[in-house]
């Protein structure tokens, strides 16, 4: 009988979760989220053709190399693409990221991450691929308006096995912002 009540139980939660993922403010989010993406695609395929041109793009790498013990040489890559907006409170130009990349090995195993912000700074999707067993992650963000649960969470897509939790990649996500206001807003 408990094991009944507890396979019911957990076959319960199972489908309040899958079904807050589906209502339509999720559904809605998703695809504002994908708009956002695309435009931030488009964004760095401009800043890509202005770098050819001789001109400079707004975006900054900071690239890592160094020895793991047991695991050998390692190659750290965070790409930051971001917009510039001048600051009338603080009289200065201010940068903001909307994309970054985070791309990284350890021994033979890569590793690929993407955040993505919107216009106020809040991460809306983290995306994660592991290179080793093919595993993928997708998660998308938003209020509670908009059918997100605990986490901030709307939707998630997994291939294989999820890389990260949710509150992990906003933490991540929040931590790379910081070190980039520290390094082109020089924020102390």
């Amino acid at each position: 009988m408990r094991k009944t009540l507890f396979v019911v139980c957990a076959l319960l939660l199972a489908f309040a979760s899958a079904s807050a993922q589906t209502s339509a403010p999720a559904k809605a989010r998703v695809a504002e989220i994908k708009k956002i993406y695309a435009n931030a695609k488009a964004s760095i395929a401009r800043a890509d053709s202005m770098k050819t041109d001789g001109l400079p793009r707004n975006d900054l790498v900071v690239t890592g190399d160094y020895m793991v013990a047991g695991a050998g040489p390692c190659t750290d890559v965070t790409h930051y693409y971001f917009a510039g907006d001048y600051d009338e409170d603080q009289e200065r130009q201010f940068y903001q990221p909307y994309f970054i990349t985070h791309s990284y090995n350890v021994a033979a195993n890569k590793f690929y991450q993407e955040f993505l912000f919107d216009e106020e700074g809040n991460l809306v999707f983290y995306y994660e691929k592991d290179g080793s067993e093919d595993n993928e992650t997708r998660f998308y963000f938003g209020s509670e308006e908009e059918g997100a649960d605990d986490d901030g969470l709307v939707h998630e897509i997994t291939k294989g096995s999820r890389t990260i939790d949710p509150v992990f990649a906003v933490r991540y996500g929040y931590e790379l912002t910081n070190a980039f206001n520290f390094l082109m807003n020089r924020e102390f």
